[in-house]
């Protein structure tokens, strides 16, 4: 496994870009809807934002103090959103409106994705629950963890066609189309989880400078990075993407393993991270309450 900075990080540096969020919020989750535009969620808890290429920004309030957290691109064209205090799920469309779905009364939804089903599929932290939604029915389906309390997380759909997220307990899992949870252990506080382009399943590590690489089957890989990973985001090409908020970095890493790192973005605390366009990297500044464009690596 190789680490390094490569040697256009600082001409790359050199060419980003960003953008001061009006609200004066920092933001948490970002990415790019059927619209070409990239939407993020607002740490302010009642609002969502649509940055457009050239930069351009506007936000738009949920109806209710939602605490907005990981997104997702439906399938309808929408991006869905957990909403971590409400109870509730929430879509929003290119237009910016808002329409939410109650699905329990203290339920606590942050991982979210689409699953290969075609249905909205989340986290509740709450019910320590994976909870299923029929697009087409609008019917919720309740599945609890094996484990009490396990605070399920971040979430994405595997190659196998399983949804697979992370725990709060030191465990990572999936869950079958029809609601079967089966965890597992192997991996050092896993905290975000993205697919990659290997078919395998990549995962952060909250508290340790490492990634994983974790086959369908469960075969892992454990592979150290300059700083620990906040969120984890499959990149354009062959590689993820990586934000790291303690560091004031953003990284790569290859399904190799070769992790390239930028140099740091003084005080920018990045969270989200997506590709865009011709190298181009998004990226949001929970610290300094900005949205990112750069060129990476």
């Amino acid at each position: 496994m190789l680490i390094g900075l490569s040697a256009g990080t600082a001409e790359a540096q050199t060419r980003t870009k960003s953008f001061p969020i009006p609200s004066g919020s920092g933001a948490f989750d970002i990415v790019q809807g059927a619209d070409g535009n990239f939407w993020f969620t607002l740490s302010n808890g009642t609002q969502v934002g649509r940055i457009t290429p050239k930069g351009q920004i506007t936000t738009f309030r949920t109806p209710s103090l939602s605490n907005p957290a990981f997104m997702t691109l439906g399938p309808d064209g929408n991006v869905w959103f957990g909403e971590g205090s409400t109870g509730k799920i929430a879509f929003i469309t290119p237009a910016g409106q808002i329409t939410e779905h109650q699905f329990s009364f203290f339920g606590v939804s942050v991982g979210i994705t689409t699953g290969s089903d075609g249905n909205i599929w989340f986290s509740d932290q709450t019910d320590h629950a994976i909870w299923r939604y029929n697009l087409s029915s609008g019917v919720f389906t309740e599945f609890k963890t094996p484990t009490p309390n396990s605070y399920p997380g971040d979430m994405t759909l595997g190659a196998d066609g399983n949804v697979w997220f992370t725990e709060g307990v030191g465990k990572f899992a999936k869950i079958t189309p029809a609601g079967q949870i089966t965890e597992f252990t192997g991996v050092d506080s896993p905290t975000s989880i993205a697919a990659g382009p290997d078919g395998n399943l990549w995962i952060a590590s909250a508290f340790t400078p490492t990634v994983a690489r974790v086959t369908t089957t469960v075969a892992i890989t454990i592979f150290p990075v300059p700083h620990t990973p906040s969120i984890i985001r499959p990149g354009a090409g062959d590689n993820l993407l990586f934000t790291s908020f303690t560091g004031n970095t953003i990284a790569s890493i290859t399904t190799d393993g070769v992790v390239t790192e930028s140099l740091p973005f003084p005080r920018s605390a990045p969270l989200g991270i997506t590709p865009g366009t011709r190298n181009q990297v998004w990226f949001l500044g929970n610290g300094s309450n900005r949205v990112y464009r750069t060129v990476f690596p």
